[in-house]
């Protein structure tokens, strides 16, 4: 064994050494946390009237209640018939106000095959729209709602109806992404994870799916945070592992299902406590995005 013997001076410098080694580490470490912050879950809405925003007046009251409400994403509808300057108006009023906007469509049917052509429609109309304006006057992203259990054939044939739903939504973000930097997305329902693909029984249709976009808005409707955590729980946990981002949904509307679904008999005010709860529960996936409260409508009517 052999001793090595420090003074006290050269102690001194060794000790100082490490302080600010320590120091720096922890300066470095700081900024970097810094410039990486995780965003703030945002409230997004659906708006599917596409009429309310046709009229000056009509964009100014659907940008005020936004504002007031914290909306950071509106979802619209997109209608070929409405005239192209009415787009363009109310993306530019709403990037002033700090506001994205995802364009929106779909239909139950699109799954089948003759009409899968709306969905190429629909991808070229936004393309084609987007070319064709300035920056700030583009959609930001492009969502589709496809709901196929609401058709027949969901019960008769179901095996052929989700295989036709994989086919529909593939070529969806297929030509979304095709030369394209929108944001593609998609409304589901929480349930998915029931649902297995046919003829790979070890796939669900909730991985299928939140693999393929790079966002997913759960239609997880309940207007209790505990029911609403415990629906989403499988599928944000999907999402973290597979780094896709979620919103989870709610409902303002009047709903025929249960009177849990809804905030419809709530109001406004018990809603508005919820979704503090919701963000405050779920802010510790990094798949969490945020809230999309349906609809417009819906939401702007809501008791107090």
């Amino acid at each position: 064994m052999s001793l090595i013997f420090i003074n006290r001076s050269s102690s001194r410098i060794v000790i100082n050494y490490i302080i600010v080694t320590v120091l720096l580490l922890s300066v470095v470490s700081t900024a970097c946390d810094a410039a990486s912050p995780r965003p703030n879950p945002m409230k997004a809405t659906w708006l599917w009237d596409t009429s309310l925003i046709s009229t000056v007046e009509n964009r100014q009251a659907v940008l005020q209640f936004a504002k007031e409400q914290s909306i950071g994403r509106i979802y619209v509808q997109v209608n070929p018939d409405v005239a192209k300057n009415t787009y363009r108006a109310f993306i530019q009023e709403a990037a002033q106000a700090g506001i994205q906007i995802h364009a929106l469509d779909g239909a139950p049917n699109w799954i089948r095959s003759d009409q899968q052509q709306y969905i190429v429609s629909m991808v070229k109309w936004v393309k084609d729209y987007n070319a064709s304006v300035l920056e700030n006057e583009r959609f930001s992203g492009i969502q589709v709602d496809i709901e196929p259990y609401v058709l027949p054939e969901w019960h008769n044939e179901r095996d052929v109806t989700v295989s036709s739903w994989i086919t529909a939504m593939t070529l969806f973000t297929n030509e979304v992404k095709h030369d394209s930097t929108l944001t593609v997305s998609a409304s589901l329902p929480f349930w998915l994870h029931e649902i297995s693909i046919p003829d790979e029984s070890s796939i669900r249709l909730n991985a299928k799916f939140i693999g393929m976009f790079d966002e997913v808005t759960l239609m997880s409707y309940r207007d209790q945070v505990e029911a609403l955590i415990e629906i989403t729980a499988d599928d944000l946990a999907l999402a973290d592992q597979l780094g896709k981002k979620v919103f989870v949904g709610v409902e303002t509307n009047p709903s025929s299902e249960a009177a849990f679904v809804s905030f419809y008999e709530e109001g406004r005010a018990v809603m508005n406590q919820q979704l503090t709860l919701i963000d405050d529960s779920l802010k510790g996936h990094v798949s969490y995005a945020g809230i999309a409260v349906h609809d417009y409508t819906g939401w702007k009517n809501l008791k107090p």
